[in-house]
């Protein structure tokens, strides 16, 4: 890095800088990359498999598919408004669900969103990508449209509880949760309990919202 630097280059090209080092030297040198680059005020393209990183360190990011440039923008608005399924997957853990369009709703088993705006063919295949901190879990039927699940497994190491379901409809579900609202929950391994949506993302071939 300071080879490089002292040629006082216009762009300065980072490919897998911390690739080959582990996950707490990494977090330290990405938070000083950082701070270099807000000193220095030199144009850097930092390229990276890991969104973790790229999220933290990039002013905008590119997301790339197979040579492809899927989406270009800030962390912020890669990361909250992904602009197909590719970027929606890669960006994070998600949950995704399998079901098509009926009378202007997309609908999977018991879950059905509004879809009438998007101009989606009727019949049309449609996938449902959830975020696990957007899924809540409720021991009793709320009422509110959810899918009954069977709990298979708790993990509570971690800054947030990874809990895992198995839906109804057959897919694998994971929900992340603080650890005091996971307390108050009281929900244990092979519980019958309801999950329900706070935010998801649905697409089609050509459509999304």
């Amino acid at each position: 890095m300071a080879r490089a630097l002292a040629i006082e280059p216009k762009v300065l090209l980072l490919d897998e800088p911390f690739g080959a080092l582990d996950a707490k030297v990494r977090q330290g040198l990405r938070r000083w990359l950082r701070r270099l680059h807000d000193t220095v005020h030199i144009t850097s393209l930092l390229v990276t498999h890991d969104q973790e990183e790229a999220l933290e360190v990039a002013d905008r990011v590119v997301v790339m598919n197979q040579a492809r440039i899927e989406q270009t923008g800030t962390p912020e608005e890669v990361f909250h408004h992904p602009a197909s399924e590719f970027v929606m997957d890669f960006m994070g853990s998600v949950n995704l669900f399998h079901g098509r369009i009926e009378s202007g709703k997309a609908v999977f088993g018991p879950l059905v969103l509004d879809h009438s705006a998007s101009g989606a063919v009727e019949g049309q295949t449609a996938r449902l990508f959830v975020r696990p901190y957007d899924l809540h879990i409720d021991r009793l039927h709320t009422g509110k449209p959810s899918l009954r699940a069977r709990v298979l497994r708790i993990q509570a190491a971690g800054p947030q509880v990874r809990v895992e379901l198995q839906a109804e409809t057959g897919e694998a579900v994971v929900v992340e949760m603080p650890h005091a609202q996971f307390r108050e929950s009281g929900i244990a391994a092979g519980d019958e309990v309801f999950v329900g949506l706070r935010d998801a993302r649905v697409f089609t071939e050509d459509w999304s919202i």
